[in-house]
This record gives structure tokens, sequence and C-alpha cells, in this order.
């Protein structure tokens, strides 16, 4: 199973909005006004993804969408946030 992090140059609530409608708060998780993970049951790819929360030019949100693995992350956050990302690596 990836996680996904989903990063948007400018906040856009109906990126996330579009994000939660695919995948329900327990695969996806909105750090800030701009950070989200993703981790679908399903295989997709980073344009998929990309494309759901409207990176294209129907909708012209800007940012990127890269697949992380929990082993490689480091830094200090909410314990909340590792416990997501513990619970879906």
């Amino acid at each position: 199973m990836s996680i996904y992090l989903v990063a948007l140059n400018q906040p856009d609530e109906r990126a996330w909005g579009r994000l939660k409608a695919k995948w329900p708060e327990s695969r996806s998780y909105v750090l800030t006004d701009r950070l989200a993970f993703v981790a679908p049951e399903e295989i997709v790819l980073t344009e998929d993804i990309g494309e759901i929360v409207g990176m294209n030019q129907e909708h012209e949100v800007t940012g990127f969408v890269v697949e992380i693995q929990y082993d490689t992350i480091n830094g200090w956050n909410r314990q909340a946030v590792w416990e997501w990302l513990r619970k879906h690596q």
C-alpha cells in the first residue's frame, strides 16, 4: 500500500473536498490548508491523485503529488500524524 503527499501552491478547500469525496478521512489526512496525505486501497498513480484534486486545466489547482515511503520520513509533528502514517504504511 502506498502513501502519497499532496502539496498545493495555494490553499483550495474545493481540492480537499474532491479528495475527501474520493477517499474518506480513514484514507486521507489533510494536514494543513496546503498539505495532505492519501493512502488509497487501490493502485493509483500520482497523476490520478493530481487529477482528482483538480491539478488540471479545468480546475487549475497548482501543486504536486509524490509517493512516499514511511521509512524515509523524518521530522517533528503531532502524534496523530505519525499514527495515521504508521497505520497506512
